[in-house]
């Protein structure tokens, strides 16, 4: 008889720890960006789980309400982040992961950092004599402009590269 322990076993449940960590983890680090830690629990889970999650399903693995997983999912699917499937003959909402997330994040940082600029670039024009104030000003809008020509070139070459690509059965596949 054979008492040795299943070495799989054992990778099974740290794969799972590392998992709920990362999960942790992402939820602090949204949370730090000023976004619902349950935001990145949330994207957290969608990174490493693989194929479509449903609705309840998500509430039951992060063990929180339906109502903070539909208030947040919307976050996330407004921000091209994950994406709301269906499945023939299914009444239930699944969620993914969206094909190209990280070039969505940066679109988004993108606009964000232009509407700023417009701000900045309309109060340098306000400024009547370009007095001290200007200069500062000025700085700040070209380093608005160096950083929207950069986040805009790094959305692009990830756009370009692979998206993931799903199986029939909902796989990750790259």
């Amino acid at each position: 008889m054979n008492l040795a322990p299943d070495p799989t076993a054992f990778r099974s449940e740290l794969a799972a720890k590392a998992c709920d960590r990362f999960i942790e983890r992402m939820g602090d680090h949204f949370e730090a960006e000023g976004m619902p830690r349950i935001s990145g629990r949330l994207f957290g889970l969608m990174l490493v789980e693989v194929g479509p999650i449903s609705f309840s399903e998500l509430a039951e693995r992060l063990g929180v309400s339906r109502a903070s997983i539909s208030t947040n999912s919307r976050l996330l699917e407004r921000d091209g982040l994950i994406e709301r499937v269906r499945h023939d003959g299914e009444r239930r909402d699944f969620f993914r992961l969206s094909d190209q997330p990280f070039v969505n994040m940066i679109r988004g940082v993108a606009a964000r950092m232009r509407e700023t600029s417009e701000l900045v670039e309309q109060t340098c024009a306000d400024f009547p004599d370009h007095g001290d104030g200007c200069g500062r000003i000025a700085a700040t809008r070209h380093f608005f402009t160096e950083m929207i020509s950069t986040l805009e070139a790094l959305a692009v070459r990830l756009a370009a590269e692979a998206p993931i690509v799903r199986a029939s059965h909902g796989d990750v596949q790259r």
